[in-house]
C-alpha cells in the first residue's frame, strides 16, 4: 500500500520564499509519512527573453489528480496568465479532493492567509508617524495578483488616513522583481523633480532593484528617500532593508498538518486560517537593524556562500561535456558523474523517448508530455535505476511505492523554444541555493538540446542515404542502391561456396500501356509490378527497380534449382494481382535468372548479363508466339 502523496503547485522555486515553503514540507512530510511532489515553472522571469509560457507551464499537465491524496496551490507565486490558467484547470478536476490554497482564497478549499494588511498598515504608518514621510511611492506586484492588491489597499488606507495623496501615478508595477524595482525607480527619477519621502516595495526583491539603482544614481538610501520591502529574505535582512516577515515555513507545516487530518476523513471545521506577520525594521528606514535576524543570516552566510561557490563551480565544470553529448549511453554516463559529484540524494532525468530514440511516431514539437517517457537517468536513496521505458502518469519510478523513505520532489520543464524534452524531478534540498535551480536546469537543457540534435542529424542522415539508394516511385532499392549493396552479397556468396543468384525482369506492352492509357497509368503499372517484386523478400531476394520498366532481384539461394522456381513465385504474384486487384488491363513481364556459386573472377556485371539474356530470350519466344498465333488467324480466316 502507496504512502498518502500531496502534489504542490507553484512558480519560481528560486525565489527564498518558495525555497522555505519547501523547506517546511520537508519536514512536515517526513513526519507524518507522507510523499511530497512539487510541481514547479519560472513563472516571474522575463519569458519574451528567456522562457516559454507555453513550455513552463506544461508541467502541471504531469500531475495526475486521481494519483494524489491532496493538494496545495500557491495561485500568487504564478507570474504568467498561462501557468495561473494551468493550476485552475488542475484545482477544477480536483472533484472535493482535500485542497489547501496558500494566500489565495478558493472554492471547497482551505485557505492560510497572512495578516499581511495588518503588518503593511503597521509599517506605513511607521513611516508617516516614527520618519514624518508626507508623500508615499508605492511599488507593487503585477495588478492581476490578490496578495498584491491587498498590500496595495493597506498602504493606501493608511495614506488616506492621515490625508496623504494616494492617486494612481504614485503607484508602479513592479512584477515582483528585481528588475521591476529598477525599472520602478527609473520610472521614479524620470517623471517627478522631487523625490518621494518613502518607497513602500511589495516584496524583498524589487526593493533591492529600488535601492541599487537610486544608489547609481547618487541617491542614498535612508537619507535621501526610505525604501522598505516585504517577505525578510535572507539579503534584504544582511543589508538592512526595513522589511515584513511571514512565517512560510510554519504555513507549509501547518498546510500538511490540515490535509493529513483532512485525508483521514477530519475536515477543518473553518475555511480561513491566518497567520500574523510580523515587521522588522532596519537602516532602509533609518532604523536600527534587527539584531535577531542579522545574527541568524550571519551563521548562515558563510556556508550559503560556500555552498553556491561549489555549485556553481560544478556546473560550469560540466557545462562543457554536457553540451557536447552524442547519445543516450553517454548522456547517462555525463549526468551520471554530475550527480555524483555533487551529491544528490534523489535525482530523476525523465525525456520524451523521441529526443533520442526512432519512435515512428510523429508528434507536434508542442505537444504536452507522451504516455510513456524514457527514465534516461534515475537515482534515489542510493538506488540507482536502470534507464528504460515507464508510464508518464507514474511520474517517476521511485513513487511506485518501493522507496523505504518519504519523497519530496521538485518537478521541474525541460524544453527547447518549442520543443518540449521532459523534466527533472530533484530532492530540493539538493540546491543549497535556488539560485542554482536555473543554471542547472540549463545544463540539462544544454545536454538535451545536443542529444537532440545528434539523434536528429543520425536520424536525417539514414534518410537522405535512404533516399539516395531507394526509388522515389516502387519503393524498392534503385541502381545506386543496387550496386552499392549487391557486390557484398556476391562476395558473401564466394567466401561460403553458396549460389548467388540474380533475377531479371522487364514488363510487357509498356508502350502499349503508356500510347493507351497515358504516361500516369504507366507510372501505376510499374508501382504494381514492384509490388509484385515483393514477393521474393520470402526466398531472402532484395528486389530492385533498375529504370523504368526493367526490375531485377539479388540474394543467395539453397542451390540452382530452387533459383529457377523464382521466376515462378513472381509470375505468380502478378497473376494473383491482376485477379484479386483489377486495373485498367493486366500487367506481365519476361524473366531471366542466373545462379551459380560465384568464381574469383565473377562480378555482378556477368552476371547482370547473364541473367537479362536468359529474360530476352523469354521476350523474344513471347513475341514468336504472338507472330505464330497472328499468322495461324489470318491464314485461317483466308
Amino acid at each position: 500500500m502507496r504512502r498518502k502523496r500531496i502534489a504542490v503547485l507553484m512558480a519560481s522555486f528560486e525565489r527564498e520564499y518558495q525555497q522555505n515553503f519547501a523547506s517546511g514540507l520537508a519536514e512536515a512530510s517526513a513526519g507524518y509519512g507522507i510523499d511530497i511532489c512539487i510541481f514547479n515553472s519560472r513563472g516571474h522571469m522575463d519569458i519574451s527573453m528567456s522562457t516559454s509560457e507555453e513550455q513552463e507551464s506544461m508541467i502541471y499537465d504531469l500531475p495526475d489528480p486521481e494519483q494524489f491524496d491532496g493538494i496545495i496551490s500557491m495561485p500568487a507565486t504564478m507570474g504568467s496568465d498561462a501557468t495561473l490558467q494551468k493550476i485552475y484547470e488542475f484545482i477544477a478536476s480536483l472533484k472535493g479532493k482535500p485542497h489547501v490554497s496558500i494566500d489565495v482564497r478558493q472554492e471547497n478549499a482551505v485557505t492560510i492567509q497572512f495578516n499581511d494588511k495588518v503588518s503593511v498598515e503597521e509599517l506605513t504608518e511607521h513611516m508617516i508617524s516614527r520618519h514624518g514621510v508626507t508623500d508615499i511611492m508605492y511599488v507593487s506586484g503585477p495588478k492581476n495578483s490578490a496578495v498584491a492588491n491587498e498590500r496595495i489597499n493597506a498602504c493606501r488606507n493608511v495614506m488616506r488616513r492621515f490625508g496623504l495623496n494616494d492617486e494612481e501615478s504614485f503607484f508602479f508595477d513592479g512584477q515582483w522583481t528585481r528588475m521591476g524595482g529598477r525599472q520602478a525607480a527609473q520610472a521614479l527619477l524620470r517623471r517627478q523633480e522631487k523625490l518621494p519621502g518613502a518607497i513602500i516595495c511589495g516584496n524583498d526583491d524589487m526593493a533591492l532593484g529600488v535601492i541599487e539603482y537610486l544608489n547609481e544614481h547618487g541617491i542614498r538610501v535612508p537619507r535621501d528617500v526610505a525604501v522598505t520591502g516585504f517577505d525578510a529574505s535572507r539579503e534584504a535582512v544582511m543589508r538592512g532593508v526595513t522589511t515584513i516577515r511571514r512565517p512560510i515555513d510554519r504555513a507549509a507545516q501547518k498546510a500538511i498538518e490540515i490535509l493529513n487530518q483532512w485525508i483521514e476523513g477530519n475536515k477543518p471545521n473553518t475555511d480561513v486560517i491566518h497567520m500574523n506577520t510580523i515587521p522588522v525594521y532596519g537602516d532602509s528606514c533609518g532604523c536600527m537593524k534587527s539584531q535577531e535576524h542579522l545574527n541568524e543570516m550571519l551563521r548562515n552566510l558563510g556556508t550559503e556562500k560556500w555552498n553556491m561557490e561549489t555549485t556553481l563551480t560544478c556546473i560550469s565544470m560540466y557545462s562543457g561535456s554536457m553540451a557536447g553529448v552524442g547519445d543516450e549511453t553517454e548522456t547517462h554516463n555525463r549526468i551520471d558523474e554530475f550527480i555524483r559529484y555533487w551529491d544528490i540524494r534523489d535525482f530523476f532525468l525523465c525525456v520524451d523517448p523521441a529526443v533520442c530514440r526512432d519512435t515512428r511516431t510523429e508528434r507536434p514539437e508542442s505537444a504536452s508530455y507522451p504516455e510513456e517517457m524514457l527514465l534516461l537517468y534515475g537515482v534515489s536513496a542510493g538506488r540507482c535505476y536502470e534507464p528504460g521505458m515507464y508510464p508518464t502518469r507514474d511520474m517517476v519510478p521511485a513513487l511506485a511505492g518501493d522507496s523505504p523513505d518519504t519523497l519530496c520532489l521538485l518537478f521541474c520543464p525541460l524544453y527547447y523554444r518549442n520543443r518540449t524534452f521532459g523534466y527533472v524531478a530533484l530532492n530540493p534540498g539538493s540546491l543549497t541555493n535556488g539560485a542554482a535551480l536555473n543554471p542547472f536546469l540549463m545544463l540539462l537543457n544544454g545536454a538535451l538540446i545536443s542529444l537532440y540534435l545528434q539523434t536528429n542529424i543520425k536520424r536525417y542522415t539514414g534518410t537522405i542515404e535512404q533516399m539516395a539508394v531507394r526509388d522515389i516511385m516502387t519503393g524498392l532499392l534503385n541502381r545506386r542502391g543496387f550496386l552499392e549493396k549487391a557486390p557484398a552479397v556476391l562476395e558473401k556468396a564466394r567466401k561460403e561456396g553458396r549460389t548467388f543468384a540474380l533475377l531479371s525482369a522487364d514488363m510487357n506492352q509498356m508502350k502499349h500501356i503508356n500510347d493507351e492509357f497515358g504516361h500516369q497509368a504507366g507510372d501505376e503499372a510499374i508501382r504494381r509490378m514492384g509490388k509484385a517484386m515483393e514477393s521474393l523478400d520470402v526466398f531472402s531476394l532484395v528486389p530492385v527497380h533498375i529504370s523504368g520498366d526493367e526490375f531485377l532481384a539479388y540474394g543467395i539461394t539453397e542451390n540452382e534449382r530452387d533459383a529457377e522456381h523464382l521466376i515462378d513465385c513472381v509470375k505468380e504474384a502478378v497473376n494473383r494481382l491482376n485477379r484479386t486487384d483489377p486495373w485498367l488491363c493486366n500487367i506481365s513481364a519476361s524473366f531471366g535468372v542466373y545462379a551459380a556459386v560465384p568464381k574469383e573472377d565473377d562480378s555482378i556485371d556477368q552476371y547482370m548479363r547473364l541473367a537479362d539474356r536468359r529474360m530476352y530470350e523469354d521476350k523474344n519466344s513471347r513475341k514468336y508466339g504472338r507472330r505464330k498465333e497472328d499468322l495461324l488467324k489470318d491464314i485461317n480466316k483466308g
